[in-house]
């Protein structure tokens, strides 16, 4: 009875026992460790919302900073930029009255040179307008009065302004001063209010021939206005992070600046909308306070109606100089991400908690209740199965031996490949907890990549070595497909027979993830993502064999960015680069999504059309389409570092049809077609034709015999006689010739600009300077030829050598040239490349005597202030003017300007390009002695001058 009652309760003592033992620890562990992470969250999250917020401030706080600062700077420098300006003005009315002065003085009378002078300064206007020259003499007298011509004539010593000052007084103090000191502060009525005075700062020089004082002024509050409008503009381009901005308030209340709602600016805050009202006026509000940080709610940009609105955090504060609020703001949710993105991982992470939870107190009862029933059985049945649980306790051994030896995923299945045990870097890498693996067959990871060849050779490999490895394809239980090095291996007993399958896995995502990167630097560019040159070519041959397939056009273009060197120079490189991937962007939006678009280096771009008409004229019309849209595209502004970038190209096209055409002779028709468009005034197209190849070829076989001509000595070096009023020779001018043996005499035209091209105009300007101080040597020893001097054109390339002036004076030196003989031609385009590096050679080398002339003046882009520094020695009247003197009085009154210009600055004058005795007459008239042209001689050889 004893021993019936013990094998009948036991079973159900170990059920209770076990279930309840089970139940009260998992629920211990579950509640402690649930409540310790809900701690640790709470805890991480007070942390990040701080750090993020300090952030926030700090980032505020900084642009903040930066736009007082900036603002403080532009208002420091209102007077300095003011004066300056005031003084240019003043210094070119001087040196207007001084030419006339000394061109008419000893010709007329005073009364009508003075008549002359103020005439002359009487309609100028400046300053938008504002701004004019007045002259007063030194005894109090106005002179010149623009605005109010009537006074003119009239003494005004004992004028004085609101404050007391006496206005004349201090100009005729100021004109004492020495130049450049010649300031003087008084107030004067506002041109918008007649009746309200306000501070003028005038700039006066004397004029001594005539006891003038002659100036100019301008309010301050003028150029302080303009001041804070390109303040304004600056702030206005302002952004930091994704949604920073600055903004501006005035003292009144008025939105002055609003970046985020540019409707608002310029509204008081009675004429906004609600919202925005309540916004400002808490913005004011804190501006009042001294100024600091707010939140406030506004509306995002771009937001629909009904959409909810922004949480913003904006830190105020007031630039009392200008009466401004200024308000630098940004959306909360920019750096609240993250803290979002933690509190939704800790919401999803309780919910998996709780999951788990419930499947380890089930799992509990579970495994209690089957040991329960299990007890009584294995009791009964111990010492029958001790020797079987014996040999299975060895094999468990065996199999822990294996498959725990690695850190790597491991599961065991069994011979018909249901898995028994997995590891904790099992349910890491596949998603899989133990509970939903074991049971199930490796299947459930099956990613549907592999057919079943594949599984089938894994198979047989495994049935005849015992193992298998490989790269395989499997899926997560998020439902994510990774790869991962697979090895599985049979366990076997003494006896070779398998009970067991041991199988590790490893998750090579990141390799493959490298692997995938350096496939992209070998086809893609690492700036702007877009093909490169070598998957670029690959793609053309691809749409080469498609057009024949489907017996379509296609086009190739290359498309080069026009001065994209001067956004590198002036901006940098870094701002340079951006240029580049926002028209990298551009193009990819205006083609369609199976052409391709490739960088291939520097600012060139290719385009790859694919799928145009069969008809060559349609497929011309097709691509000029995308090209146009393309110009549309690259030509809308770009904001770089706060400068507004308009940027255009230069496209060459270049159709095909067949996969019979080369690939790299279409790279290099787009490419000629481009330089074509590049040639004919860039920001244009140009399509390829035969044409333009001839020219090419025709172009290197010059190029070519060039350098033959500079080896063998081709080149001569022809004279055109310069000479004086009498008609005698003064000097001449070095002109360089091609006798070609085959062309005859090629024209300079032809080859001088080719030679600038590739860099041989080095080489033949050294050869030509060095031939004419050789002619310069042998005149200096010819009885009546001593006092020639010659002229040698140079080069920009020349110039922008860094050793010129050696090169020069070793030129003079070796051949005893004697250099105040020698003048050497500069254009004006050539000296404004460079103006303060040409100004330090050319000062060098007229140190030693060598003259300069600048030719072709007043056909560039002229600047006085360098003008008037430069070390000239004469200028060129370009022979544009002198064909068009007799019959264009505008020429005659430009060439009449030049010899007064020149005259004023000590330069003395020659005209080119003179070819009737009618033009010579009309520039003896004019004040122009020293000519050259057909009139006087063609350039041939020495000579022929010397006769």
């Amino acid at each position: 009875m004893h021993l019936s009652a013990n094998e009948t309760t036991m079973p159900r003592l170990h059920l209770i026992g076990t279930v309840g033992l089970l139940l009260v620890v998992t629920l211990a562990m579950a509640v402690f460790y649930s409540w310790r992470n809900e701690r640790e969250q709470r805890t991480a999250f007070a942390r990040i919302e701080q750090v993020i917020t300090q952030q926030q401030h700090e980032r505020l706080t900084t642009e903040m900073q930066s736009a007082v600062s900036y603002l403080e700077f532009q208002r420091r420098r209102t007077e300095d930029v003011m004066r300056r300006s005031i003084v240019e003005q003043v210094d070119a009315a001087m040196q207007i009255a001084q030419a006339i002065y000394d061109r008419e003085a000893p010709h007329r009378p005073p009364a009508q040179v003075q008549k002359l002078i103020t005439e002359a300064l009487r309609p100028a206007r400046f300053f938008e307008g504002r701004g004019y020259f007045f002259i007063d003499d030194m005894q109090g007298r106005f002179v010149l009065l623009p605005t109010a011509p009537q006074y003119e004539g009239r003494a005004g010593i004992d004028n004085r302004d609101d404050t007391g000052n006496y206005i004349m007084r201090g100009l005729i103090n100021a004109a004492y001063l020495p130049q450049g000191t010649g300031f003087f502060r008084y107030r004067w009525y506002r041109p918008d209010t007649p009746k309200l005075m306000a501070d003028k700062l005038a700039y006066v020089r004397h004029f001594a021939p005539y006891d003038w004082l002659i100036g100019t002024g301008d309010y301050l509050y003028e150029w302080e206005a303009l001041q804070k409008r390109e303040a304004m503009q600056r702030l206005r381009g302002l952004r930091f992070g994704a949604s920073g901005s600055v903004g501006l308030i005035d003292a009144e209340g008025r939105s002055l600046l609003s970046p985020n709602n540019p409707a608002l600016e310029g509204l008081l805050p009675a004429q906004m909308p609600e919202l925005e009202q309540r916004a400002l006026q808490k913005l004011r509000d804190v501006a009042q306070a001294g100024g600091g940080f707010v939140e406030y709610e506004w509306p995002r940009p771009g937001a629909r109606e009904g959409e909810p609105l922004g949480r913003k955090t904006a830190l105020v504060t007031t630039y009392a100089p200008w009466g401004w609020v200024l308000v630098t703001s940004m959306f909360n949710d920019e750096l609240h991400s993250r803290l979002r993105a933690e509190t939704r991982a800790h919401e999803a992470g309780n919910i998996q908690q709780r999951v788990e939870l419930a499947l380890m107190v089930l799992g509990a009862l579970a495994l209690g209740v089957a040991g329960s029933f299990g007890f009584s059985r294995w009791s009964r049945r111990l010492f029958a199965n001790y020797h079987s649980e014996l040999q299975q306790a060895q094999e468990n051994l065996r199999i822990a031996a294996i498959a725990f030896e690695s850190q790597e995923g491991i599961f065991v299945t069994d011979t018909r490949g249901v898995i028994l045990r997995v590891n904790r870097s099992f349910t890491e890498i596949t998603g899989y907890s133990a509970e939903e693996a074991i049971g199930q067959t490796p299947a459930l990871m099956k990613s549907g990549r592999h057919g079943p060849d594949f599984y089938a050779a894994m198979q047989e490999a495994i049935t005849t070595t015992g193992a298998w490895s490989g790269e395989i394809w499997n899926r997560r239980k998020s439902g994510a497909i990774f790869p991962e090095w697979l090895t599985i291996t049979a366990v076997k007993t003494e006896a070779g027979e398998v009970t067991h399958y041991v199988s590790t896995l490893t998750d090579i995502t990141q390799r493959k993830a490298a692997e995938e990167e350096i496939r992209h630097l070998a086809y893609y560019d690492p700036l702007t993502r877009l093909p490169n040159r070598r998957l670029l070519l690959d793609r053309l041959q691809q749409a080469l064999r498609s057009c024949q397939r489907m017996q379509r056009q296609g086009a190739l273009m290359f498309i080069d960015l026009d001065n994209f060197k001067l956004v590198n120079d002036s901006l940098g490189h870094e701002q340079g680069d951006l240029l580049l991937q926002e028209m990298g962007r551009r193009l990819v939006a205006s083609v369609r999504e199976d052409d391709t678009v490739a960088r291939l280096g520097g600012d060139e771009f290719v385009v790859v059309l694919e799928g145009l008409s069969a008809q060559p004229w349609r497929a011309a019309q097709e691509a000029e389409t995308v090209a146009e849209k393309m110009l549309c595209a690259l030509a809308a502004p770009v904001t770089l570092d706060g400068h507004e970038v308009r940027g255009t190209c230069s496209i060459g096209v270049v159709l095909f049809a067949n996969d019979q055409a080369r690939t790299e002779d279409l790279m290099k028709h787009a490419d000629l077609a481009m330089y074509q468009a590049k040639e004919s005034g860039r920001n244009t197209v140009r399509f390829f034709d035969p044409e333009m190849h001839a020219a090419v070829v025709q172009r290197v076989a010059l190029e070519q015999d060039l350098r033959t001509a500079l080896q063998e000595g081709q080149l001569r070096l022809f004279y055109q006689p310069q000479v004086d009023a009498q008609g005698r020779i003064v000097g001449a001018e070095a002109l360089v010739r091609w006798s070609h043996p085959r062309r005859g005499l090629v024209s300079p035209s032809a080859f001088i600009p080719l030679a600038e091209d590739t860099g041989l105009i080095l080489p033949l300007g050294q050869w030509v300077l060095q031939t004419a101080c050789t002619q310069l040597a042998r005149w200096a020893t010819e009885p009546g030829r001593e006092q020639l001097t010659l002229a040698v054109n140079i080069s920009g390339r020349q110039l922008r050598q860094t050793d010129f002036v050696a090169q020069v004076l070793q030129a003079l030196q070796q051949t005893g040239a004697p250099a105040h003989r020698l003048k050497l031609e500069l254009t004006e385009s050539l000296l404004l490349d460079d103006p303060e590096d040409a100004i330090t050679k050319m000062s060098a080398l007229k140190a030693h005597g060598v003259g300069f002339s600048l030719d072709d003046f007043g056909t560039g882009y002229s600047s006085l202030a360098y003008l008037r520094q430069l070390p000239l020695s004469q200028l060129k009247i370009d022979q544009s003017f002198v064909h068009n003197l007799v019959t264009d009085p505008r020429a005659t009154a430009i060439v009449r300007t030049i010899v007064t210009l020149a005259d004023s600055l000590g330069l003395n004058v020659i005209a080119e390009g003179v070819e009737t005795q009618e033009q010579r007459e009309h520039l003896a008239r004019n004040g122009c002695h020293t000519c050259q042209g057909y009139l006087y001689g063609r350039p041939g050889p020495v000579e022929e001058l010397m006769r």
